[in-house]
Formats: structure tokens, C-alpha cells, sequence
């Protein structure tokens, strides 16, 4: 889509205060009314990002080239909808060239057959040249995804390359078992890579998710295809790059950047491809799913969508739970799978965690991700920002308390004002549904019972969060919640280690820590007759 039309857009769509289009219906503004999010850095010029775009073409077989088709695609700055570049268009054509590559490397080509600790040293290597060139890759991700530059090359960047190096460091100890059999046989376990992956990365941490899906697949010594987010496909490109610079073969990682109906279908009902993964949204979730279960059944991994409660209990620390549940829901620009988007807290101390929390928003600093200080940029596009402006406007209409917020801020790029509502019923759209966005919803509770029964009665089941003094406390609610993840007095803590995934619609699989390298290895018994053994 061209800039100006995308502009054009803009101002066509929301380009009117929601609150001044509602005027006259029957909507709650707060104690008295909508307190006006002002804190803004940096939103008059955007600023030139210290980097410059490379990679830009498909990925195939070690070598970067053009779409068979020869069509490219626009990616934009978030920040305005301009254009950042044009990139290589994939489909079903460049998907099938790719897994040729791809099984050609396992069948034929020499990374299979490396003993484990020479794979190690490549992704060692690789975590060295991640180190390296962390300004440019926090710069690519910050322009392509609109996250604040802080985040990607304070937070992201450090965890991505010790991420590679916790995969790095298992490749040489994985290993069967020798099993006890009842007669006179030998009998032990391989495990043994499964083939070619297809992967398939979402765009709201690109280069993160490329890191999760990679560096397990190749510890484990399996080959790759994989699809970027039509939205994110330039962090993904270099780092490709970086991992061929680090000694990886050719055709052991292929990557195809193009669009989920054409590359990423082809990708998931490929008859070559031996085993999928996917992350991204519950819907696509199906989709993909279903495709791979009519074509060769491959087996798939999926971490999907969520609506995660975090639960302020009547003794927990307030100040430092108001701080964590900001932090919970507006990190990323909200635009997190397990954003804590339900916040539980007792009547006991709601008024005043709301006041504090109406607060904590109020002062969240929005401008351009790559200015020091910002801590919000914009949402991704066009789309995920009508999307969230309109859970916005159902929230208001459905009769929640807007205390906060609920406007676009600024007059270009996708950026939103920092919404708190309050007075939030477990039936609104708001309380239900996935929103991706600077938006936070505070509900009350009366006992633990009730919250533990409302935390469940949804169809996600990612994650959670609890804050409490009291052990008991936290251990009836970490074992009672039907999630994959709780935190206790603490949020988003994702060491390399630790496993993460979903119950029911969130997903089923685990990226991350010992758990994650099943979803690449096959179990192979062998078992052989023993002719007079000594013993048994």
C-alpha cells in the first residue's frame, strides 16, 4: 500500500475524537471525567534511524535472490507509514525451491552428519556476531516493528544471544536411553532430528521469535524454512545472514519473507516439510492446523493468542503491583500474546490501585521509539491500530470507565494514548477478547474462589500473573490457574530456560528450555536379540 494512501487513511479513520463522536450517548468518563494523556517526546520529526537496509530478497539455499515471480512487497515505518523498503515477495514457488534446499541439506548435506559440538561452535559463532552487530539489528527491529529502541537493544538483543547460547550449549547433550527389557534383548533409545522444519514467526518480536524457532531446530540438527511476518521480514533477513556468516551450509536455513495466504499455506501443507511451528493468533492458529493435518499430518507446534489475568490479591504490595501490572499489559505497546489484559484486583484495594495505576498511565512517555526515554512507540499498522481504537470505542459503549486515554495521539503514525478503564464486567468485549494494544482493563473481586473461577472462564490459557505476601495464596492460585505460565510477584520473566506455552486455545507445544527440543527430535527404539548373554 502507498504512503499517501496510507496517510490518507489515517486521517479518514479515527481522525475524530472517539470520546466527541460519542457525545450524547450514555458513557462513563471517570470521577469526574477523562483525565487527558499529554507526555510526549519526539513526535515532530521522526527521527533517521542509524541503520541502513541490506536484506531484502528470499533467502534460499545460502544465497539471497528474487522472488521466482519477481514481486516485492512495501514494509513500513510505523512511525509515519512511509516506506522502509521493498522486499522479495515469496510463494508457493519460492516455498517449494526452499524446501527442495532445505531437504537436500538433511538428505545430502554435511550438517546432519557434524558431530553435536560442531554445531555448537556455529551457534556459538552466531551469538558472537548477534553481540557484534546489536546496534544494527535494535535498529532494523525498532523502524520495521515501531518497539522503542531501548527495549530492542537493552532487553531483546541480550536475550536473543543468550537464548542462542543456552541451545548452543545443549547440542552435544542430548542422547537416548538404554532401556530394560523383560528377555534377552539390548535395547536402547535415539533421538534423532526430525527433518525439515517449517517455521512461521509473528511480527510483534520478530527477531526474538526467530531466535525461539532457529536455535533449537539447528542445536537438534534439523533444516529450516522459514516465513517472516509480511509486517517484520528485515530483522529476520540479516540475522540469516549473520548465522551463514558464522559457518552454517547452505540450504540448512532457508527464509522466505511473503504473505500467510500464499507462502505461509504453502509452508504448512507442504509434503516434504516434516514438522511445523507456528506462533501468531488463535485464528491462524486453525488454519495452519488444518493444513498441515491434510497434508502428510506433520506435527505442529503452536504458541498462540491470550487473555491473561493478573491478580492483585488484598495483601499484596500495591505500589510495586501497580508498576508490574503497567509494565504487563503496556510493554511492547501492548502488543504481547501473554499481556496481563485482565486485571483482577480485590475491592478491598481497588480504589486505590486504579487511582495509582490511572497515574502510572498518565505518565507513560509516547514518541519515537528511537528518542531516549520514550517508552511506548506506535502499533505495528494501519490495521492493529483500527483494531485496537475499536475495542476502545466498545469498551466505552459497552459501559466500562474510561479513567484515561482512549484517543490516537499525535497526527501521523499508528500511535495510541495509554487507556486505563475501569468498572469492567467479564462480559464486555474488552474483558473477552485479545485487544494487542495500549489498553488496560481493571475489574474487581471479592475472594479468591471467584477470581480463580474467572481467570478460567475463558478460552485462552497462556499465561498469568498473581501478587500476594502470603505462600498459601500463591500456591492454591499457581496450581489452580489453567494457563502455561504464572508469575508470582513478577511479570514477564523469560530466561532462556524456562519453558513457555499455552493451555487450551493458546496453544500446545513449549518454546524455550529442556521441553522445546522434543518438538524437533523423533524417538527411535532400537532393540537387538542377545544370544546367551551373561547377564540380564
Amino acid at each position: 500500500m502507498a504512503t499517501k494512501k496510507i496517510s490518507s487513511l489515517l486521517s479518514k479513520t479515527f481522525g475524530t475524537s472517539i470520546l466527541s463522536s460519542l457525545k450524547g450517548k450514555n458513557i462513563n468518563l471517570g470521577r469526574s471525567s477523562v483525565s487527558r494523556y499529554s507526555t510526549c517526546i519526539g513526535l515532530e520529526e521522526p527521527i533517521t534511524p542509524p541503520v541502513k537496509v541490506n536484506y531484502t530478497k528470499l533467502l534460499i539455499n545460502g544465497e539471497f535472490v528474487n522472488s521466482a515471480s519477481g514481486k516485492t512487497f512495501p514494509t513500513h515505518d510505523p512511525r509515519t507509514g512511509n516506506v522502509i523498503a521493498h522486499v522479495a515477495e515469496g510463494d508457493e514457488e519460492d516455498i517449494n525451491r526452499a524446501v527442495a534446499a532445505a531437504r537436500k541439506a538433511f538428505d545430502e548435506g554435511p550438517w546432519p552428519k557434524m558431530t553435536p559440538y560442531e554445531r555448537s561452535r556455529v551457534l556459538f559463532r552466531f551469538a558472537d556476531l548477534i553481540d557484534k552487530h546489536s546496534d544494527e539489528l535494535a535498529a532494523l527491529e525498532s523502524w520495521d516493528t515501531g518497539k522503542t529502541y531501548e527495549q530492542a537493544s537493552q532487553i531483546e538483543l541480550p536475550m536473543i544471544s543468550r537464548l542462542i547460547r543456552y541451545y548452543a550449549g545443549w547440542a552435544d547433550k542430548i542422547h537416548g536411553l538404554t532401556v530394560q527389557a523383560d528377555g534377552p534383548y539390548q535395547v536402547q533409545t535415539l533421538h534423532e532430528p526430525i527433518g525439515v522444519a517449517g517455521q512461521i514467526i509473528p511480527w510483534n518480536f520478530p527477531l526474538l521469535m526467530f531466535v525461539w524457532k532457529v536455535a533449537p531446530a539447528l542445536a537438534t540438527g534439523n533444516c529450516i524454512v522459514l516465513k517472516t511476518a509480511e509486517q517484520t521480514p528485515l530483522s529476520s533477513l540479516y540475522a540469516a545472514k549473520l548465522l551463514h556468516e558464522a559457518g552454517l551450509p547452505e540450504g540448512v536455513l532457508n527464509v522466505i519473507s511473503g504473505f500467510g495466504p500464499t507462502a505461509g499455506a504453502a509452508l504448512a501443507s507442504h509434503m516434504d516439510v516434516d514438522k511445523l511451528a507456528f506462533t501468531g493468533s488463535t485464528e491462524t492458529g486453525k488454519i495452519v492446523s488444518e493444513l498441515a493435518g491434510r497434508s502428510n499430518l506433520k506435527p505442529v507446534t503452536l504458541e498462540l493468542g491470550g487473555k491473561s489475568p493478573f491478580i492483585v490479591c488484598e495483601d499484596a504490595d500495591i505500589d510495586k503491583a501497580v508498576e508490574t501490572a503497567h509494565f504487563a499489559l503496556f510493554f511492547n505497546q501492548g502488543q504481547c500474546c501473554c499481556a496481563g489484559s485482565r486485571t483482577f484486583v480485590h475491592e478491598k484495594v481497588y480504589d486505590e490501585f486504579l487511582e495509582k495505576s490511572k497515574a502510572r498511565a498518565m505518565k507513560r512517555v509516547v514518541g519515537d521509539p528511537f528518542q531516549k526515554g520514550v517508552e511506548q512507540g506506535p502499533q505495528i499498522d494501519l490495521e492493529q491500530f483500527e483494531k485496537v481504537m475499536n475495542y476502545i470505542k466498545s469498551g466505552i459503549e459497552s459501559g466500562a470507565t474510561i479513567e484515561t486515554g482512549g484517543e490516537r495521539f499525535g497526527d501521523k503514525g499508528f500511535y495510541i494514548q495509554p487507556t486505563v478503564f475501569s468498572n469492567v464486567q467479564d462480559n464486555m468485549l474488552i474483558a473477552k477478547e485479545e485487544i494487542f494494544g495500549p489498553v488496560q482493563s481493571i475489574l474487581k473481586f471479592k475472594d479468591l474462589n471467584e477470581v480463580i473461577k474467572r481467570s478460567n472462564a475463558t478460552t485462552y490459557g497462556l499465561a498469568a500473573g498473581v501478587f500476594t505476601k502470603n505462600i498459601d495464596t500463591a500456591n492454591t492460585v499457581t496450581r489452580a490457574l489453567r494457563v502455561g505460565t504464572v508469575w508470582v510477584n513478577c511479570f514477564d520473566v523469560f530466561d532462556a530456560a524456562i519453558p513457555f506455552g499455552g493451555y487450551k486455545m493458546s496453544g500446545h507445544g513449549r518454546e524455550k528450555g529442556v521441553y522445546c527440543l522434543d518438538n524437533y527430535l523423533q524417538v527411535k527404539a532400537v532393540v537387538t536379540s542377545l544370544e546367551n548373554p551373561a547377564w540380564l
